[in-house]
């Protein structure tokens, strides 16, 4: 379950991060999509934040397996 939970917040770090990097190849394409329905423009004001979601869900991810590691330590 550790090496699960870990390795889904390294996937999702780098996944925020690729599409951070490569926002410019993606994000046209999905505001494309979403321009001809009603509920597209509030899932457009969501897009640009998906990279940091993913990051910081990661982030999340690693330092609380780091934070319930550093209490068994201590007891």
């Amino acid at each position: 379950m550790k090496a699960a939970s870990w390795c889904i917040a390294i996937v999702m770090v780098f996944f925020g991060a690729y599409l951070l990097v490569f926002g410019n190849a993606w994000a046209p394409l999905v505001f494309q999509q979403l321009s001809g329905s009603t509920i597209g423009a509030w899932v457009e004001l969501v897009v640009p934040l998906l990279p940091m979601v993913f990051i910081g869900g990661g982030a999340v991810l690693i330092s609380s397996r780091r934070r319930r590691s550093f209490q068994r330590q201590r007891i």
